[in-house]
């Protein structure tokens, strides 16, 4: 465990470092998104543009982890709006809350720290859990957001037994929310990368060196540009967490820096509950002849205990969402992600890769 611990801490170092120079003004809020910027559509699209054109990203992908690792998202997910009903929340923010325990943050965490840890033939079976995040969990979250409820048999016509932020006239449905977000997901520059990479390997194509010798420099600025963006996206959530003011919450009284003890299903969801269905998934594959590559299983089930993914918050920005109950949830799954992974690492006898 002292191995991966000593793995493990220059990696949410820099994560802490981007929160202290978010919260102390070093790194100014309004330039963060300049930083997002550059991790995404250049650092770390540039890193997985030449993991995929080398043929790397291909190792260990298959149909069964694909749809071993939705099975468990969706499950997850379902146990998240199963949370949000008993809380009352509306469909709205309770499709945020599902989506905020299954969406891992692969990207700027996960793809840096789970190929440092385990190995560069971790990238695909961790890349290829992105496919799902974007395609399946946000689309399917997003036409949940924008379904209204089929109305109590008791309900008089014209009213509706769910919360009134869902009643929004000018709400374009759920088919074209799922529509509206698969396009977004098309639009995704990691996807993109990812995408055009395979076609190169496909192809047989080299990218001349001049070429991959820019990608290679942009893609070794990606793991500390993103772990420090990372980190000041996190504080900048927390510092503007505010509720939408139409939004009906059950946390609307939670101090800033605070987590009340309904939130800790969300926090135990993801760290605890995503991973062990996705074990769960696998070992049933196992069970029905699919078995899946050992490092693909611990590769996608470390990828589902990392925190919650900071643009969810976005989303839940533009959603019109509880953005403090999304805040707080990635805030607090980072944090506590330190513990969760060792104690993950140590339950499937990870060591680090030398």
């Amino acid at each position: 465990m002292l191995d991966v611990l000593a793995l493990m801490a220059p990696f949410f170092g820099l994560v802490a470092l981007g929160w202290i120079a978010a919260r102390r003004g070093l790194l100014p809020v309004d330039g963060i998104g300049g930083l997002m910027t550059f991790v995404l559509y250049f650092a770390l699209s540039a890193l997985l543009l030449r993991l995929a054109a080398q043929g790397r990203l291909q190792a260990g992908a298959s149909a069964t982890l694909l749809w071993v690792y939705a099975a468990a998202s969706l499950a997850v997910m379902g146990l998240g709006l199963w949370w949000a009903r008993r809380a009352g929340l509306s469909r709205r923010n309770g499709a945020l809350a599902a989506l905020v325990t299954a969406f891992p943050n692969t990207g700027f965490l996960g793809l840096p720290l789970l190929t440092s840890l385990l190995g560069p033939d971790a990238a695909g079976p961790v890349a290829a859990t992105l496919l799902i995040d974007v395609l399946v969990s946000c689309s399917l979250a997003m036409a949940w957001a924008h379904s209204h409820p089929h109305p109590h048999p008791d309900t008089p016509a014209g009213e509706s037994d769910d919360l009134p932020a869902d009643l929004d006239a000018n709400d374009p449905g759920p088919l074209v929310a799922l529509k509206r977000s698969l396009l977004g997901a098309l639009r995704n520059p990691l996807l993109q990368a990812m995408a055009l990479g395979l076609v190169l390997s496909t192809l047989g194509w080299t990218l001349p060196k001049p070429v991959d010798d820019i990608l290679r420099l942009l893609g070794q600025a990606a793991t500390p540009v993103a772990l420090v963006t990372l980190g000041a996206i996190v504080a900048r959530s927390q510092m503007r967490p505010g509720v939408n003011a139409s939004a009906v919450s059950v946390l609307a009284d939670v101090p800033a820096q605070g987590v009340t003890p309904s939130l800790w299903w969300l926090v135990a969801l993801k760290l605890l509950v995503h991973p062990a269905l996705v074990w769960l998934a696998a070992a049933v594959a196992a069970e029905l002849g699919h078995a899946l590559p050992h490092l693909s299983v611990l590769a996608l089930t470390l990828a589902a205990a990392l925190p919650s993914a900071a643009n969810v918050s976005m989303l839940a920005e533009r959603e019109g969402a509880d953005t403090a109950m999304v805040a707080r949830v990635i805030l607090w799954t980072t944090a506590a992600a330190v513990v969760t992974l060792l104690l993950w690492s140590s339950v499937l006898r990870v060591h680090a890769a030398v």
